[in-house]
């Protein structure tokens, strides 16, 4: 059987599971994310126990999700390895990745959402939309402020903090970006990621924090599951559909 060509595997990324089998797909991989990520609060464990539900995730995604999204997640899992491993620069160039790749997927949606063209692209900015960005967009720059008044002066200067300033620039367009789908979800999942970074970068740089990775870890492992189950093409039920709009 002759071998897959690249493009080929790249075109299998979340179309080549639908109906029974994906819904399936998803309530499995939700359960096993949810068993990991559940093992990493019980104390005693090791510190590279934190890898696991990304890396789950980033598993599933390969035949569930588009390929941004996939890469995403696995960058997230290689961020956690970086993380447990001691290693925050790599750590944070991990997630920096991730981000970008987030807003890749959410720029990519955003258009093909609205099936933005020359001829069209003023049907999607219209008055209400553009009135709603500019919103977002100055309580996203808002956060962004904070994040460089209280926490960027306090990073060792250097290479850390060149690093954390780019990072919060990043990590607050892909927020931006989130915002700009009009969905519950990755609004949402964007700003728990945003407050788990928050809190982390606190912790480490500002003043320590009494049960630091509930608050940390939490809100994250909640963002990457509400990021990853609505990137699927699982249409859930009536209860939160709202949340999928």
């Amino acid at each position: 059987m002759p071998s897959l060509e690249w493009p080929v595997i790249l075109l299998m990324f979340g179309r080549n599971i639908s109906g029974e089998r994906l819904k399936l797909t998803v309530w499995i991989s939700s359960a096993v994310y949810a068993a990991v990520a559940a093992l990493y609060f019980i104390p005693g464990g090791s510190d590279y126990e934190i890898v696991f539900p990304a890396a789950v995730l980033a598993l599933f995604s390969i035949w569930l999700v588009p390929v941004p999204m996939s890469i995403a997640l696995a960058a997230s899992a290689a961020g956690d390895l970086m993380g447990a491993a001691g290693n925050f620069m790599v750590q944070m160039e991990c997630f920096a990745v991730a981000n970008l790749f987030l807003c890749l997927f959410f720029l990519q949606r955003l258009f093909q959402t609205g099936k933005a063209s020359a001829r069209n692209f003023s049907a999607i900015l219209t008055r209400k939309r553009v009135a709603y960005l500019t919103v977002t967009g100055i309580c996203v720059g808002t956060i962004l402020l904070l994040a460089m008044v209280s926490i960027v002066p306090e990073v060792p200067q250097g290479a850390a903090r060149a690093g954390v300033a780019f990072y919060s620039i990043v990590i607050s367009l892909m927020f931006y970006t989130a915002l700009m789908q009009r969905s519950i979800f990755y609004a949402l999942g964007a700003f728990l990621f945003v407050i788990s970074d928050f809190i982390l970068a606190w912790d480490m740089f500002v003043e320590p924090l009494v049960h630091d990775s509930w608050l940390v870890m939490l809100p994250y492992f909640i963002a990457q599951w509400m990021f990853y189950v609505r990137a699927t093409k699982y249409r859930v039920g009536k209860s939160i559909l709202l949340a999928r709009l």
